[in-house]
């Protein structure tokens, strides 16, 4: 049945389909049986009759046939068709033992000592017959028997024509009658579908709705009205909807916690960020006071208090046009690493640690100051609170072919994997819900936006090994542009 139904078809168009076509099946068998019975009731009817002829013509052409007279032969032949005429006798001709006529119903066709012809020769055998169902004439033969031989054959033809008619308008009827209860049922099969996928378009036409738009809950007056299955299928969606409402707005919610959430966190790496640089500031400031009436001091101070406010001033841009990209940061100069010493020098003396920086940078090199200094002194600043005291951080920086390379190495108890993965990125690309690791979450994010690798190591001397290498970005020749 699935060969002839499209899965396409909606189910009222398939299951009005499989009535009409099941009706059809039980048609055809049905009327093969009515057909059948009606082909033996006329068979046997048909038998009946003709023996009954053939009893009379036999018992009336007895002696005659003995003698072989034509005439009394062809006389009872006569009578016999006109007191059978309800048989519709059509043709009787009378055989002697070898087939040779001895009168025929119809002399001119058959005359006597004439061969029979071949459309009468069936079975010769007592009481045979032969009729086809819907055919216009049956065939009956009789063999005459004395004993000791054959005496002669009777073959007779009926008229069947009216059987046949009977049984056409036995099929008409049939089909005529089957075709009204196929056309009948298969309407009450789409009147009943119809009517009970009538919820189920009703739920289809709101899913449709929920994926283009809002899920809108089923009208409580349809959901009251619906009994049974479908009724418990409308309320379970509609408690659905209000579930995803529900859940909706508690994400609503959700997200603006959050978002204040990152606020707070980013005026936390915000403040962060600022503050570091201030301790230099005021340790320049105190040198200043202290030793400002030398020159080479007073304008290594005032270098370094430009440049922590430039630093500053760079951070707060960076802060308000966060999605701008017309800003035009300063490039990385030696001196930039150099004042890290500095800045942080007051940090690094408090806990007796010393700061030893490897600057082997010769010029000014094509990457942002301002994110590399945030970067690096969070390094430093996070190595002096781990160093123990009398211990020292060793902070490198060199160009290694067209990539900066910047280490700084500690000989605190090791940075904590957790930390690591922050550090490294493979904690995920958002900032530390608990805030802690913030600054290293903020390193992280630095060196990821300039496009750069960084590596934790654990020397066997102890103590952490952080390496940045950053790629410099390359001016284009533009000899080589036609």
């Amino acid at each position: 049945m699935s060969i002839f139904l499209d899965r396409s078809w909606p189910i009222t168009v398939k299951v009005p389909l499989a009535v009409a076509a099941l009706m059809i099946l039980v048609g055809l068998v049905l009327s093969e049986r009515v057909l059948s019975r009606l082909t033996e009731s006329q068979e046997r009817h048909l038998i009946e009759l003709s023996q009954s002829y053939l009893d009379g013509l036999s018992s009336a052409i007895a002696p005659s046939i003995l003698r072989e007279d034509n005439w009394e032969i062809y006389d009872a032949i006569a009578r016999a068709q006109t007191t059978n005429k309800s048989l519709h006798p059509i043709e009787t001709i009378v055989t002697n033992a070898d087939g040779a006529v001895i009168a025929a119903s119809d002399p001119k066709r058959h005359p006597v000592a004439s061969t029979i012809p071949p459309e009468h020769s069936i079975s010769s055998e007592s009481a045979s017959f032969r009729f086809n169902a819907g055919a216009d004439s049956a065939k009956a033969v009789r063999v005459l028997s004395y004993p000791g031989r054959i005496a002669g054959i009777i073959y007779a033809t009926f008229d069947t024509s009216h059987l046949a008619a009977e049984r056409r308008d036995v099929v008409i009827a049939l089909a005529l009658t089957n075709g009204a209860l196929t056309i009948l049922l298969a309407a009450a099969g789409w009147f009943l579908v119809a009517r009970m996928m009538r919820p189920v378009r009703i739920l289809s036409e709101h899913l449709g709705v929920a994926r283009e738009t809002l899920a809108v809950p089923i009208p409580e007056a349809v959901v009251s009205a619906t009994r049974g299955e479908f009724g418990r299928l409308f309320r379970g969606y509609n408690a659905l909807v209000r579930s995803m409402k529900e859940r909706e707005e508690m994400g609503k919610r959700l997200a603006e916690e959050k978002r204040l959430g990152s606020l707070g966190r980013l005026a936390s790496a915000l403040a962060h960020e600022i503050n570091n640089p201030l301790g230099g500031l005021f340790n320049a400031l105190a040198t200043l006071r202290s030793h400002g009436h030398l020159s080479s001091v007073r304008d290594g101070s005032l270098g370094l208090l430009e440049r922590g406010l430039v630093g500053i001033r760079d951070v707060v841009r960076t802060t308000l046009t966060i999605y701008r990209t017309d800003a035009v940061m300063r490039d990385l100069s030696p001196a930039d690493i150099d004042d890290l010493g500095l800045l942080i020098g007051s940090e690094a003396r408090r806990k007796s640690v010393k700061i030893i920086i490897f600057n082997i940078l010769t010029g000014d090199i094509r990457l942002p100051s301002t994110p590399i200094r945030q970067a690096v002194l969070n390094l430093i600043l996070n190595a002096v609170a781990a160093a123990p005291e009398g211990s020292e951080v060793r902070v490198s920086a060199e160009t290694i072919g067209k990539r900066l390379a910047i280490a700084v190495i500690d000989r605190g108890p090791g940075l904590p994997s957790r930390e690591v993965e922050v550090l490294t990125g493979r904690s995920g690309a958002r900032p530390p819900l608990d805030g802690g690791g913030l600054g290293l979450w903020t390193v992280s994010r630095l060196i990821a936006d300039l496009n750069g690798q960084i590596v934790v190591e654990h020397p066997d001397s102890g103590g952490t090994a952080v390496k940045l290498d950053i790629p410099i970005p390359q001016v284009e020749e533009l000899s080589n542009v036609a």
